[in-house]
């Protein structure tokens, strides 16, 4: 085993010359991630990773080791590469490791206490690219084998049953928010066999556990057929820990340096982040993407395809529950789909919908059939719904899609696009219509349900229309209206009967609107409860407080004339930004701005090449949470659909479609805002004679 003696001594590890002793139980971890390899993390889930172990809490379960091949020295190799890896990450040595027990199983366990990062080896034999090894999981999920021996000093051995089993008990001892596992199906060309068999383990895993994590689904080996989308900055500080892993694996350096030359496969995929989410809660008609119909079931449960206009709404639950009214879908033990009256979230009533529209079923089949298809999903065959062997070249898709409520325009409010804001005004928690009309704020209040009244004057507000934001700004917990004069910015106070105040001197200039007027947006971008005003100046990105002339430049980045929204787009309660470029959003956060770079990183989901358009101007796109997971989404009215690109902290996943507008004129503005005040941004469209809105959940 090369330079062990070198890397107990780096690191610090607690361990015998020949059998590590017992080790540190699992503790509670915000973050999961579940891989095949032991370089899986640091090459295809990056630069999240990175972020999340500095932040610490972080659990990395690493399925397979070494293969038939290598056996148990290339099994520790890339232990100590990895415990050399998450030390450069972390700046602590302080491992710790030993065995630990789990449902039965014996697995490595390596923790740094004070950063409460653990690494567990579950050590199943690799399973080769083609899964051409005897012992590989892709013959142990086929049933070709019963069980197989794990490569490590302490050995166990796994069924399938037993495997699963035992990343559900990881799941339910760590407790995270969020678990992060790689591609799931094959759906997006050829990847590992591991990585797939991987992903379709951790997803039916999680249906057996007894929590309701966020999942998030990493494409591996084809994201070379996607543009890069890692600027040098981000690839430059994910190839540190890269290097320093395969200085120990592939014999490019002493272990414990940094490899100088990196295989060019890696260094490709090092520069790629594309990731799939699956959606934790959505409502509407479950449409099939073949365009058969929705989803419905007969009085005894059994079900069919109806036109979506008489089909009933579906829920998809967090805990991953489907209903279809007060009924929810369950695969029966026969193998059949039905509606039953049992609601109780077991894993035959599990389901996964992914933001590409696959629902996976959160039960393992019972033979995975042709080489790519290995999760049972929800299909349509013949005109009825039923469950199929999915992935690789069977993946078909469903959208929960809402049906919009239209409204005339409400009276006396005659702007349109960015000039109209949808915030709650009056402080009742359902979102209002704002304008400034003839100098003065001006309001129709919302019912809660996409409908609004004849629009009122609230008092006078003489700045630029196209403007206005609307927002806390002195931290009473009132709604305040802001905008742009020639002097800065001005504030209608709502705990001074809206009387307007001069806020501050910073993005006043003469002269009609512009870029930076459109991008003005009231977010706390300090964290201190109070809003502050951010957008776009000459200067670059800012956010100013109350009488700030100069505020600090967030980022210099964008151009002067740029389609900028603020918003938070990783939850942590500071102002980031995202900008509409030729090759789709580019996206800067405040936690790299000061340390990393604060030039914006390509954000845009990319599939066989093609990347999604950012939202042309401010009149049809905007920032705001979507799915109430604290992270702002970036949404848009394209083909008469309303669109969200769900925010996954580093980048956006595809598009999901929230409703179809009827026919009618061409849309002229989206406006995102809680209209039901559960605290969940809903949409609302203009088409210049009807309001046609969705309450998102």
């Amino acid at each position: 085993m090369r330079a062990w003696p070198v890397i107990a001594a780096l690191v610090g590890l607690h361990c015998g010359d020949n059998l590590l002793p017992d080790g540190l139980p699992l503790g509670r971890a915000a973050d999961l991630t579940i891989v095949a390899h032991q370089d899986d993390d640091l090459l295809f889930f990056q630069p999240d990773l990175y972020d999340v172990a500095r932040r610490g809490s972080l659990t990395n379960v690493y399925i397979t080791a070494g293969d038939g091949n290598h056996g148990l020295d290339q099994a520790e190799e890339r232990i100590q590469g990895l415990l050399v890896a998450y030390a450069r990450i972390v700046g602590d040595l302080d491992w710790n490791c030993g065995y630990i027990e789990l449902r039965g199983h014996v697995a490595q366990h390596c923790r740094i206490p004070g950063k409460n990062i653990s690494l567990l080896f579950l050590a199943y034999p690799d399973g080769g690219r083609e899964g051409q090894f005897a012992n590989g999981l892709l013959r142990l999920w086929n049933g070709e084998i019963a069980r197989a021996t794990t490569v490590a000093k302490r050995t166990t051995t796994y069924t399938r049953e037993e495997l699963i089993d035992t990343l559900a008990e990881v799941i339910d001892v760590t407790r995270p928010h969020v678990v992060r596992i790689p591609e799931v199906a094959g759906t997006h060309d050829r990847d590992h066999v591991d990585h797939m068999m991987v992903g379709a383990l951790a997803l039916i895993a999680t249906a057996r556990s007894q929590q309701q994590p966020e999942l998030i689904s990493y494409r591996g080996y084809a994201t070379t057929l996607e543009p890069p989308n890692l600027i040098d900055p981000l690839f430059v500080r994910s190839r540190d820990p890269l290097a320093h892993y395969e200085a120990c694996t592939i014999d490019c350096g002493s272990c414990g340096e940094a490899c100088t030359d990196l295989p060019p496969e890696h260094l490709a995929w090092l520069h790629r982040r594309y990731a799939v989410a699956m959606r934790r809660a959505a409502a509407g008609a479950l449409r099939a993407g073949d365009g058969s119909g929705c989803l419905d079931a007969d009085a005894a449960g059994a079900l069919h395809m109806s036109p979506c206009d008489a089909a009933p709404a579906a829920a998809l639950a967090p805990d991953g529950t489907l209903r279809l009214g007060d009924r929810c879908l369950e695969m029966r033990t026969t193998g059949e789909l039905v509606a039953g009256t049992d609601c109780a979230p077991t894993p035959s009533r599990r389901f996964f919908l992914d933001d590409e529209g696959h629902i996976w079923l959160g039960i393992a089949p019972a033979a995975a059939g042709t080489a790519t298809r290995r999760l049972l999903c929800l299909d349509v065959a013949g005109g009825r719904p039923r469950s199929s062997l999915c992935g690789g070249d069977h993946a078909p898709t469903w959208g929960i899609w809402r049906t919009p409520t239209s409204s005339p325009r409400p009276a006396g409010l005659t702007r349109t696009g960015r000039a109209v804001r949808l915030a709650d005004i009056d402080g009742d928690r359902r979102a209002d219509l704002c304008a400034v009309e003839a100098g003065a704020l001006t309001c129709a209040k919302g019912d809660g349900a996409g409908a609004f009244a004849a629009a009122t004057r609230i008092a006078a507000l003489a700045v630029e229309p196209e403007s206005l934001v609307v927002g806390d700004v002195d931290g009473d917990g009132k709604p305040d209206a802001c905008g742009r004069t020639s002097q800065g910015v001005v504030c209608a106070l709502a705990g001074r009967d809206f009387t307007a105040v001069a806020w501050t001197p910073a993005f006043g200039h003469p002269g009609g609107p512009d870029a930076g007027d459109r991008s003005l947006a009231a977010l706390d971008a300090d964290g201190d409860g109070a809003a502050e005003i951010c957008g776009l100046s000459p200067a670059g990105v800012q956010c100013a407080e109350r009488g700030l002339a100069a505020p600090p430049v967030l980022s210099p980045w964008p151009a002067r004339d740029a389609v900028l929204w603020p918003g938070d787009l990783d939850g942590d309660h500071r102002a980031d930004w995202c900008v509409a470029t030729p090759a789709g959003a580019a996206c800067g956060l405040d936690r790299h701005r000061t340390t990393l770079t604060s030039d914006g990183v390509p954000w845009s989901y990319s599939f066989a090449g093609v990347v999604e358009p950012a939202p042309a101007d401010t009149n049809l796109g905007a920032l705001a949470d979507v799915d109430g997971d604290g992270r702002a989404d970036l949404c848009t009215v394209r083909d008469r659909r309303i669109l969200c690109a769900r925010s996954q902290l580093f980048g956006f996943g595809p598009s999901v479609p929230l409703a179809a507008l009827p026919a009618g004129p061409s849309p002229v503005a989206l406006w995102l805002g809680d209209l039901d005040g559960n605290g969940i941004a809903d949409a609302c469209v203009d088409d210049t004679t009807q309001i046609r809105c969705v309450l998102v959940r």
